[in-house]
């Protein structure tokens, strides 16, 4: 029985001697590998600007203290997505808003509106797996309605839509680069914007919201990243579309050979990053079952809507029924660029010789 892990970091003998030479270089925190990699990944989304941080979840936190998010604000959420999504809006004293999905899995534009009051802060979306949004929807809302479109694009870096790099289409957008995503730093994230002033201020913030030396306007954190994690960014960035043509490959491979099983939709002129491969099956939790017994690792992404988390519950008692149906049915199969043909047609074979 083979076994076979759900993720493998993309981690090559390039990115252990840029750690090494980092190591060795007498400075380890935030230098001058942070600013080249803040430049490298901004360049590559053509994108003014870029702000480097520890998480993409701390990246999420500082989009929101830039809009100056207040007690009571509301923000219009994902009901299904992973639970950054809700923290940043809870750690900022908003009030989340609940929207329902649709069949890319991705916040469903058409019901938006009905959700809009004049309380209403802030649109944020994410890529669900790297499937970019219909941004075009998206922006006209933002527009009509004068709401600021923040893009969770932790899973999205990598991705287009109609020819855009994805996590530069909001005022502010962001990213993660955790272990398991197509570019990583091990840990870290960054915020894009093309507003000056906005990443004056995300900069601020990471830093404990310091101007000068001790000297503290904003409420802040320590949110810097690190030389040596950025060296590993930088060293990543220079194979990045390779990697990706290779992901890319590995789903197609899937998509060509699987049987009885459905796929989200994908929007015409959208390209995904392909951090996740997602099927969705009608006996969900018996074919992982299966699978799992036969060694291969799986992840349920995600298993509940994000309104019934227990942290969520007081802020909606609605049943999203999209939400409800893909969380019932969706699985996480291995992808990652050291995956095997082999290791596929394994995986393969017992998803088609699956009966339930």
């Amino acid at each position: 029985m083979m076994k076979i892990s759900w993720s493998s970091p993309n981690i090559k003998e390039e990115e252990i001697q840029a750690a090494i030479k980092v190591l060795r270089s007498g400075w380890v925190s935030m230098g001058e590998e942070v600013k080249k990699f803040e430049e490298k990944a901004s360049s590559y989304l053509h994108i003014n600007f870029a702000v480097a941080l520890n998480s993409g979840t701390a990246a999420l936190d500082v989009a929101l203290k830039c809009i100056d998010i207040k007690e009571g604000d509301e923000i219009i959420i994902p009901a299904l997505t992973y639970i950054t999504t809700g923290n940043a809006v809870l750690y900022n004293n908003g009030k989340p808003v609940f929207v329902d999905i649709d069949d890319t899995l991705n916040i469903d534009p058409s019901l938006i509106e009905d959700k809009i009051t004049d309380k209403t802060k802030a649109i944020i979306n994410i890529d669900f797996g790297g499937n970019p949004a219909n941004y075009t929807k998206l922006l006209n809302i933002s527009k009509k309605h004068s709401i600021d479109l923040i893009v969770d694009g932790a899973q999205s870096f990598g991705s287009e839509y109609k020819g855009v790099k994805c996590c530069t289409h909001g005022l502010i957008n962001t990213t993660s680069f955790h272990v398991a995503k197509p570019l990583t730093t091990i840990e870290g994230g960054m915020i894009f914007t093309r507003d000056k002033e906005l990443c004056g201020k995300a900069k601020i913030i990471r830093n404990q919201g310091e101007t000068l030396k001790y000297y503290h306007p904003y409420l802040g954190n320590n949110y810097r990243m690190t030389d040596l994690s950025a060296a590993i960014g930088n060293s990543q960035m220079n194979r990045f579309e390779k990697t990706l043509k290779e992901r890319k490959s590995k789903v197609d491979y899937f998509k060509a050979n699987l049987k009885n099983v459905n796929y989200p939709e994908i929007l015409p002129n959208s390209n995904s990053c392909n951090f996740f491969f997602l099927i969705l099956a009608e006996k969900r939790d018996k074919m992982v079952k299966h699978l799992n017994k036969n060694g291969i690792e799986t992840r349920i992404t995600y298993p509940i809507p994000l309104n019934e988390q227990p942290i969520f519950k007081k802020y909606s008692n609605e049943v999203f029924p999209v939400a409800k149906k893909i969380s019932q049915k969706i699985i996480s199969l291995p992808i990652h660029n050291a995956l095997t043909i082999k290791e596929q047609d394994y995986i393969i074979d017992k998803i088609n010789s699956f009966g339930g």
